[in-house]
């Protein structure tokens, strides 16, 4: 039976769109990487031992000792790789990503060598400045590797220019025309060279296959037998399980593998993350808060960076507090009630820069031109100060760094009943800035649109959330504070 005008035509499209001289097979991309990693890896060890020896200490240095620490480093540093998926082809497109994970991962093999060399006292053996150059120069080229490899695979997984697997498809004329599933196949080097439509007819048969399906599965054989064919590919809903199994049971003959492509029900799940549970897995739909690793990671940099600012802002804080209470009568702070990790009530600290202590169930946004703002509270505002005490409430542990911003508990109960996903905002704690706020959306929010933005924005950083993510976000706050003349 011919291949359809559909499946020629988009044969012929990737066929034509692939550089034929140089592709590889969809399924040889992680060992590759992986064995190049460990080829970049030593040597850049032994080229890095070789040229230090030769142009600091004028000698050819120890080949064996730079050979022995690059294997070393190399099984270390491919074997966490490998554990994590990281050589995967989708996940080596991201190259973000892989940089930030080549940085960390590199620097904790490396801490682990030193460890090694310090416990077994063998430090007299290696060479630190070689130790260094291999270091730098070994996670530059890693580095540069990544960018070529990332580029590279994007625009292969575009053209479809894997090396061909030729399939056989068999499958509903619906699932094969607009399966997404399909399509990644194809973009993987998946390339139909006969497709076999299964009807509604076969779908309806009460027990026995149809005569036409078995018709239908007698060229299947055939055309598999031929050994053009290296596996067949079924397009069937799978909520057809016994037609499938039918299926599979007659096609047993064949020595080739017959996998079965998701529907388009199930297709919309496959860019969901997975986590495995014993010998199963579940797909995860909606991201709960963060693991006790993650808390602890985040922890720890709250606390280090929070005692570090009220050290080194101490005096900007005195000299605030002074101004406070020169300008006008009451405290020097304000705090007031706001909601934390899992809607918990918590007292949040600010310097004092309106004439009112609002509390309860009215509470006004601060406006453009408020005149419940003072003075000094105004400047307060426009560089941000009036934020620093806040630093105790990450030192208390009642908000981190970085996180969606807390708001007024009326505000916060106002929200809830209009913005469905408004709730989602409290599975981690409330930062001093966020995503939404180095995106533009901080201080009022005079319409629900715009709260629903900040919603979505904090959403977002709660479900892609990583430390090297709140170095950033602090970084463009830092910048964003210094050059901003809009607030109020």
């Amino acid at each position: 039976m011919p291949i359809w005008p559909r499946e020629k035509a988009a044969v012929a499209e990737a066929v034509s769109l692939a550089p034929a001289p140089w592709r590889i097979p969809f399924w040889s991309v992680e060992p590759l990487v992986c064995a190049l990693d460990c080829f970049i890896i030593v040597g850049s060890s032994i080229l890095s031992g070789f040229a230090y020896h030769r142009w600091v200490l004028g000698g050819s240095g120890d080949l064996e000792t730079s050979l022995a620490v690059g294997l070393l480093v190399a099984v270390n540093f491919t074997t966490i790789l490998v554990s994590r998926g990281s050589y995967k082809p989708l996940n080596l497109i991201s190259l973000q990503g892989r940089i930030k994970e080549t940085t960390a991962i590199w620097f904790i093999v490396f801490s682990l060598l030193l460890a090694v060399v310090f416990s077994l006292k063998v430090g007299a053996n290696l060479s630190r400045g070689a130790t260094a150059t291999f270091m730098v120069v070994g996670l530059t080229l890693l580095i540069s590797w990544r960018a070529v490899l990332s580029s590279y695979l994007a625009k292969a997984l575009a053209r479809g220019s894997f090396a061909e697997r030729r399939v056989v498809l068999l499958g509903e004329p619906d699932e094969i025309d607009s399966s997404e599933g399909l399509h990644r196949l194809r973009r993987c080097g998946y390339r139909p060279i006969e497709s076999f439509p299964v009807l509604e007819t076969d779908l309806e048969a009460d027990k026995d296959m149809s005569p036409r399906l078995r018709s239908v599965l007698d060229q299947v054989i055939r055309t598999a037998q031929s050994g053009r064919a290296e596996e067949i590919v079924l397009a069937i809903r799978w909520d057809q399980r016994r037609l499938v199994d039918s299926i599979v049971t007659a096609l047993r003959v064949v020595p080739i593998p017959i996998r079965l492509a998701p529907d388009r029900t199930i297709a919309g799940l496959l860019h969901k993350p997975r986590t495995e549970i014993g010998s199963t897995w579940v797909v995860d739909l909606h991201r709960g808060p963060l693991t006790w690793s993650e808390c602890a990671i985040k922890r720890a940099f709250d606390i280090t960076f929070s005692s570090l600012a009220l050290v080194m802002l101490a005096p900007t804080m005195l000299i605030a507090a002074i101004m406070i209470k020169l300008d006008s009568r009451g405290p020097v702070f304000f705090s007031q009630v706001r909601n934390g990790f899992n809607s918990k009530e918590f007292w949040i600290f600010k310097f004092r820069t309106m004439t009112v202590m609002e509390q309860g169930a009215e509470v006004k946004q601060a406006v453009r031109n408020d005149k419940r703002v003072t003075r000094i509270g105004r400047w307060l505002r426009r560089s941000s100060i009036d934020e620093l005490p806040q630093f105790l409430n990450v030192l208390r542990g009642e908000m981190s760094l970085v996180g969606p911003r807390p708001h007024a508990t009326t505000h916060n109960n106002e929200y809830e009943k209009v913005i469905w996903k408004y709730a989602f905002r409290h599975h981690v704690k409330p930062g001093i800035t966020g995503w939404a706020q180095i995106h533009g959306l901080r201080g009022e929010t005079a319409t629900v649109d715009l709260m629903e933005k900040r919603v979505e924005l904090d959403l977002w950083y709660i479900n892609n959330w990583s430390l090297w993510l709140d170095i950033k976000i602090l970084m463009k706050t830092f910048a964003a504070v210094i050059g901003q003349k809009e607030a109020y």
